[in-house]
C-alpha cells in the first residue's frame, strides 16, 4: 500500500504548524512593539519573511490572530498550569495554592508570557472580551476548588461564597502581574512583585483555612 501523495504547493501538517508558530511569535512581539493598532497584518507577515497571503491561509484576521495568541499565553486553569502536584488539591489544599502560585510565578518569568501583558496593557486590549472570558473561566474553576473544600468543612462555610473567595485570591495576583511582570519591568521589580504575590497568597491561606493546619 503506498502513502497518499500531497498536492503541489500543500504544506504538511508539521509545516503549517511551525507556521502558525511563527505567525503567533513575530505578532507578539510586534503588538508589543508598536501596539495593536500599530501592528498590520503586512508587518507580521514580513517578520516572518511570509506573504500575506500564507498569513491569511492560517487567520482570518488580526483579531483571530491576537486571540490565538491569548489563548496560547493567557490566563489559564489551575489544571492548565504544569509543574505543580494537582493531588494536593486533595491531600493538602494550603500547599496546593501555594504550589499552583509557584508554579504560575515560574511560567510568568517567560519572556513570552511577560511580551503578552505589555500588549494587553496596551490600545485598551485589557477591556477585550477575550481576556475578559478568560479570567472568568479561570476564576469559576478557582471558585470550584472553594466550594469543595468548604464542602469538606475545610474553610469556614460562613466566610464567604467560593466566588467571593476565587476572586480575592485572583484578583491582586492578576493586578500585580499586570503592573510589574511585564516585558519592560525589571528583574529587581519583577522579584519584588513575586514576593509581593506570595506574601499574599500566604496570607490568604493563613485567614481562609482557619480549621485547617497550613504548615
Amino acid at each position: 500500500m503506498t502513502t497518499p501523495r500531497r498536492g503541489p504547493g500543500r504544506p504538511r501538517k508539521a509545516d503549517a504548524g511551525d507556521t502558525k508558530a511563527a505567525l503567533l511569535g513575530a505578532a507578539l512581539r510586534l503588538f508589543a512593539r508598536n501596539g495593536y493598532a500599530g501592528t498590520s497584518i503586512r508587518s507580521i507577515a514580513r517578520e516572518v519573511g511570509l506573504s500575506e497571503s500564507v498569513l491569511y491561509a492560517h487567520f482570518d484576521s488580526k483579531q483571530a490572530i491576537f486571540d490565538a495568541v491569548l489563548s496560547t499565553l493567557g490566563p489559564k486553569t489551575p489544571f492548565d498550569v504544569a509543574g505543580y502536584d494537582s493531588s494536593l488539591a486533595d491531600t493538602d489544599p494550603p500547599q496546593y495554592l501555594r504550589e499552583l502560585v509557584r508554579a504560575a510565578l515560574d511560567e510568568w518569568e517567560r519572556e513570552d508570557d511577560r511580551l503578552l501583558i505589555s500588549v494587553m496593557a496596551r490600545d485598551g486590549l485589557l477591556h477585550s472580551p477575550t481576556l475578559r472570558n478568560a479570567v472568568s473561566a479561570m476564576r469559576t474553576q478557582i471558585g470550584l476548588l472553594f466550594d469543595r473544600w468548604i464542602t469538606a468543612g475545610l474553610i469556614p462555610a460562613d466566610l464567604a461564597t467560593p466566588e467571593d473567595l476565587a476572586m480575592t485570591f485572583t484578583g491582586f495576583i492578576g493586578l500585580t502581574r499586570i503592573l510589574h511582570l511585564h516585558a519592560d519591568a525589571t528583574a529587581h521589580d519583577r522579584a519584588q512583585a513575586s514576593d509581593d504575590i506570595r506574601r499574599h497568597a500566604e496570607t490568604f491561606i493563613q485567614l481562609v483555612f482557619r480549621n485547617d493546619s497550613t504548615h
